[in-house]
């Protein structure tokens, strides 16, 4: 007689969501290669996997809280350092080669900036790539991501280095209950599923786990080639109309599909007048605003930066709709 295993699903029953299968994500899992229940989870695991453990660490001044917590778990000291005003990096002038720098792709739109920059670094570097998902870092340089970022997932993360990963998250993440503001906003739409969202992010601050199989799924779901491709013609878009009035110095055409249109402008009130007419801007460092000076480069950037949305879920018409509320500002 066969039987099931008790770890395998039950035969027939109810259904799970079909979900298609591309099972084209940039990165799949391997030796090198490993899948986690965040980006900051991803980055503490290629910290356990190093292979020399860092002295100290450069984390950019124009970050998140959240990068520093799994440096802080592993007990590595931590700098600040700042960028000017095109976030270019100001490095460290007094770094050794058992320092290791952080550095940010920021919107997936300064790959030359982050390349020139780790080649000039004395010591150890691992890229952020949290807001460039479909950049690889530079070679011989570890690397994290977030696809939560750029996709419909509720979590995941991905660790990618140039060394074998053998420390691994021991504990496996589980999803289904943070999916949740995803379905809401499918039925209610995202104001009324912000709290859930906000609910979901907190409980990513805790020690690293596995990816966990919903988000695993939902990964091989989507169709990257299709999405990252949308992205580009979106951004061309965007630039050919907004190029003139955006004190940020973007590629004309970025190497790989980038997060946003990252938008810098002189339009006073522009964010408010864009919020009201339905347009996402989240403020991405609320926390260099609170603690830099008003006139640092890092608290104008912060203050200014309206990242435009420009993913797959829009088309060309949407692009012309969004530049037109931007020029008529």
């Amino acid at each position: 007689m066969v039987t099931l295993n008790a770890m395998q699903d039950m035969m027939g029953g109810f259904f799970a969501p079909e979900l298609p299968r591309h099972a084209n994500f940039p990165y799949p899992e391997g030796e090198c290669c490993v899948w986690t229940e965040s980006g900051r989870a991803a980055l503490e695991c290629l910290l356990w996997n190093m292979p020399t453990p860092p002295r100290r660490a450069w984390v950019p001044r124009m970050a998140c809280n959240t990068l520093c917590e799994p440096l802080l778990r592993c007990g590595i000291p931590l700098h600040r350092y700042g960028c000017d005003e095109q976030f270019r990096p100001l490095l460290p002038e007094k770094a050794g080669q058992e320092d290791l720098l952080i550095l940010i792709n920021y919107f997936g739109v300064m790959e030359e900036m982050v390349a020139n920059a780790a080649a000039r670094f004395p010591g150890m570097v691992i890229v952020d790539a949290t807001m460039a998902l479909y950049s690889p870092p530079p070679p011989g340089v570890p690397a994290f991501y977030s696809p939560r970022k750029f996709s419909g997932v509720p979590d995941g993360g991905v660790a990618l280095a140039p060394f074998a990963l053998t420390k691994q998250p021991a504990e496996l993440s589980a999803s289904a209950a943070r999916a949740l503001f995803m379905l809401e906003r499918l039925e209610h739409g995202a104001g009324a599923a912000l709290p859930a969202s906000l609910e979901a992010e907190a409980g990513l601050s805790r020690p690293a786990r596995r990816i966990s199989p919903l988000t695993r799924q939902l990964l091989h779901s989507i169709d990257y080639a299709a999405a990252a491709q949308r992205r580009l013609e979106n951004y061309a878009m965007l630039h050919r109309h907004l190029a003139g009035l955006n004190r940020l110095h973007l590629p004309l055409h970025p190497a790989h599909a980038p997060m946003c249109y990252p938008l810098v402008s002189g339009i006073p009130e522009l964010r408010d007048a864009l919020v009201e007419a339905g347009v996402a801007l989240p403020l991405f460092w609320p926390e260099v605003v609170e603690t830099t000076d008003a006139s640092a480069p890092e608290n104008k950037l912060a203050r200014t930066l309206l990242p435009l949305p420009l993913d797959q879920r829009y088309a060309t018409a949407d692009m012309e709709h969004l530049a037109a509320l931007i020029l008529r500002g």
